[in-house]
């Protein structure tokens, strides 16, 4: 059996809000009005109703979306379906909540991601002061778990060991493009780039993690 192209096998790891954001411009390269309804049918792979209801609010709170048809639910009569077109256009999709606040979540990674890939050689403090700027701010300790989670993942060299009182130096050696790894609660490096996995733990760790 023939495989998909790389590209379009990674679609299905797009964020739900990437899947729901891609919907909406292509909907809105067609040059008509787009509704909650047939943006969730436009996400591949689907997207729960809730999330395209929450998400389409919070894009017309900041802007990102104008009402251009429709009337919308009223005193419990169903009315014709709120129409959209694009206001604001960007290619990545908009961090945005209901309250209108940027979302912030894992902006950290991906600055810091991005310093590891500018940096000739760095410790955690340089990665920590690189990335941090502006709205971003990343703490030193944050840094410091993230950069010896990616060391032991593999996609790190180590250039220096850590001393007492001297941090562990290292260059990337392993750029896989332009997404941060993620490191999951289940103590795993999720990598968005290829759709690989790449476990924290030791055999033996785990087997201790059973008693």
């Amino acid at each position: 059996m023939s495989r998909n192209p790389i590209n379009i096998e990674l679609r299905g790891l797009q964020t739900p809000r990437e899947r729901v954001w891609d919907a909406v411009l292509l909907l809105d390269k067609a040059g008509v009005p787009f509704n909650k309804t047939t943006i969730q049918d436009n996400c591949s792979p689907m997207v729960s109703w809730s999330l395209v209801d929450d998400y389409t609010k919070a894009l017309e709170k900041a802007g990102y979306l104008t009402r251009v048809g429709g009337v919308g639910p009223s005193q419990g009569v169903v009315g014709k379906p709120i129409e959209y077109m694009v206001a604001k256009f960007q290619r990545e999709a908009p961090r945005v909540s209901l309250k209108v606040a940027k979302v912030t979540q894992g902006e950290g990674n991906e600055a810091m991601w991005r310093a590891m890939k500018v940096l000739p050689m760095f410790d955690y403090k340089d990665i920590a002061q690189a990335a941090t700027l502006g709205s971003v701010q990343v703490k030193p300790l944050t840094a410091k778990v993230y950069v010896c989670e990616l060391a032991k993942a593999g996609y790190l060299i180590t250039m220096r060991p850590s001393k007492p009182g001297t941090p562990a130096r290292y260059k990337l050696g392993k750029n896989t493009g332009m997404h941060a790894p993620a490191i999951t609660r289940t103590k795993v490096v999720f990598d968005r780039n290829t759709g690989q996995v790449a476990n924290l733990q030791t055999v033996q760790e785990i087997c201790d993690e059973l008693e």
